[in-house]
């Protein structure tokens, strides 16, 4: 149950990033997962912050999707959790619905710091 509550508290936060994001604040470019490291290494303006909270929300909402389905494959091989012959279609699918979850709290957490340290500039700077 505490899983399923985090997964929630996940899928509320994607859901309100984009109401807090400035779309002419983001570049128009998406961030690529080659380009990430010299975002995070550089970034240093809200509209730089914005762009990573972008692109970990993008990449929490990829893996929403895919979590949904891989929970799906447990419940559906849930008659083979008690079978002692491991690996199985339960035990991989439950393996990679842990993963997907691992992922999503990641990125849902790194959205999260980002927009912070964005509103956090902006304030700086309006205020």
């Amino acid at each position: 149950m505490h899983v399923q509550i985090k997964t929630a508290l996940a899928v509320l936060f994607l859901a309100s990033v984009p109401l807090h994001l400035r779309a002419s604040q983001v570049s128009s470019e998406p961030l690529s997962a080659k380009g990430l490291r010299q975002a995070e290494a550089t970034a240093k303006t809200a509209a730089d912050h914005l762009r990573l909270a972008v692109y970990y929300q993008t990449q929490a909402q990829q893996t929403q999707a895919k979590l949904a389905e891989a929970e799906d494959q447990v419940k559906h091989y849930s008659f083979m959790a008690d079978r002692t012959k491991v690996p199985n279609a339960y035990t991989s699918s439950k393996t990679l619905a842990d993963r997907y979850r691992y992922e999503l709290e990641k990125d849902t957490k790194l959205a999260a710091e980002h927009k912070k340290m964005a509103e956090t500039l902006q304030a700086g700077i309006g205020g």
